[in-house]
């Protein structure tokens, strides 16, 4: 016997919504992210998303703010003015930070929103879904390094202590 459990779809967003940083560090529109990583398959509201993006943007700027104090001291009074370099006609800088926040918040989403059925079939989709939070970390630590690698020695995109 099988069950068929719809999930109801999450209303349309604003179409001009976003999440505002500090005014240094650019906003996030939240169509960008979720349409760019297709999150939680139209069932994850406005303000799920935006609290998700809010975590990531705390998470990124937490990483980033040594960083960013020597880049505005060195005279860039935004991300956009760290470098000139560009991809698909947007600024390198805006796009990793973009991209930091977009996968930090994913990862929030995906490893907030497990089932809660006890089945095996539950168990295995929560399973699927911690390992996929833990992808999107990755990619925002990569982000991340690519970022403070602009104006700076290389940074690894992996990072591992030994314990």
């Amino acid at each position: 016997m099988s069950s068929f459990t719809p999930t109801p779809m999450a209303p349309p967003d604003d179409p001009d919504a976003q999440v505002v940083a500090d005014g240094w560090f650019p906003p996030v529109r939240l169509e960008e992210v979720r349409e760019g990583l297709n999150i939680g398959g139209g069932a994850i509201t406005q303000l799920q998303l935006t609290l998700a993006i809010e975590g990531g943007m705390l998470t990124a700027m937490r990483q980033l703010a040594a960083w960013r104090s020597a880049r505005a001291l060195a005279g860039a009074a935004s991300l956009a003015d760290v470098t000139t370099d560009t991809l698909n006609e947007k600024n390198r800088a805006t796009l990793l930070w973009t991209r930091a926040v977009g996968y930090y918040a994913a990862a929030d989403i995906a490893a907030g929103n497990r089932d809660l059925a006890s089945s095996d079939t539950g168990l295995a989709r929560a399973s699927e879904k911690a390992a996929l939070a833990d992808e999107y970390r990755r990619e925002g630590h990569a982000a991340i390094a690519d970022l403070l690698s602009i104006s700076g020695p290389a940074v690894a995109r992996n990072r591992v202590e030994m314990l």
